[in-house]
């Protein structure tokens, strides 16, 4: 924090040599209080960092898609007003880590929005919307839309999808193994095989370009963004596509005959969280959420 301490100077004088207007936030730390709040949050994050991805020991392996779980989590059972306090919190730490160049790209979701006084988290998309945007998407880019579909089967964070290498595809087992950025791997059953076969497994990695990964992973969000807009859909980013997986996923476990707690902390591995938390997984299947309709999304895209 000692980066952006500004304590003791000037917060009107920093507005103007900033520019500031209105709704924007003030670069630096200019009180005590907030430093002493941006410090006792930084803690708690990683805190739950080192509970849910110990394996990632620097920020410059933390993405927006773990924050964005965090403040999911936090969201199921906090005001919207605490949220908010909490992301904006979350950002001075940005800011801070930037400052110490310690991180080269957010590592909070830059469109992460409470929902005033409903506080349920983003959570999933429900399954017609996500085949409109998936639909809307692949129409602008077929690999693109590849890639949504895929994590719609796996689950897969938007960085795993991205190092998906080709010779972890097992289609004949209908599974894959996911690497995510903290050197972790796990093997998992896909929801749906059919997508396996459809991709790429010429080259080494199945998404990954020779150069402009930042820019593949930019674009990817760009699109969803953009088609929910366009459909009038509630922004829940890419991370909405691995909830609706989430859902789908423990609505075939109950059905299966497993009860909730037993779903839920087989949905916490496939996710790769730790299992004995499985509070995580509220961040992506609400309560009381109608689980049965999101059978209708494979079925979408299926006749897409």
């Amino acid at each position: 924090m000692k980066a952006i301490d500004h304590i003791g100077e000037s917060k009107y004088t920093a507005k103007q040599a900033q520019g500031w207007k209105p709704g924007r936030p003030v670069k630096g730390i200019h009180s005590f209080e907030t430093l002493n709040t941006v410090f006792d949050r930084a803690i708690t994050y990683t805190n739950w960092l080192a509970v849910e991805y110990p394996e990632v020991r620097l920020y410059e392996h933390v993405d927006h898609e773990m924050t964005a779980e965090f403040l999911s989590e936090k969201a199921e059972a906090c005001q919207a007003n605490t949220v908010q306090t909490l992301v904006s919190t979350l950002r001075k730490l940005q800011e801070g880590l930037y400052a110490m160049n310690w991180i080269k790209s957010d590592i909070v979701p830059a469109d992460w929005q409470t929902d005033g006084d409903d506080h349920q988290p983003r959570g999933p998309y429900a399954p017609d919307e996500a085949a409109a945007i998936w639909k809307q998407v692949d129409g602008r880019d077929p690999e693109l839309g590849q890639a949504l579909r895929f994590i719609l089967s796996s689950g897969a964070r938007i960085d795993e999808v991205l190092h998906l290498r080709a010779d972890k595809v097992f289609v004949d087992e209908k599974r894959v193994e996911l690497l995510d950025e903290g050197g972790k791997t796990r093997n998992i059953r896909v929801l749906d095989s059919k997508g396996l076969s459809e991709l790429d497994l010429s080259r080494p990695f199945v998404y990954l370009p020779g150069h402009g990964a930042r820019q593949w992973k930019d674009r990817l969000e760009r699109y969803v963004r953009q088609a929910c807009d366009e459909l009038d859909i509630q922004r829940r980013g890419v991370h909405g596509f691995r909830a609706t997986a989430a859902c789908e996923f423990v609505d075939i476990k109950r059905t299966l005959g497993y009860t909730e707690v037993e779903a839920r902390r087989e949905l916490a591995i496939w996710l790769g969280h730790n299992p004995h938390r499985t509070e995580v997984t509220y961040a992506y299947v609400p309560h009381a959420r109608a689980l049965s309709d999101l059978r209708e999304l494979s079925e979408k895209i299926g006749q897409a």
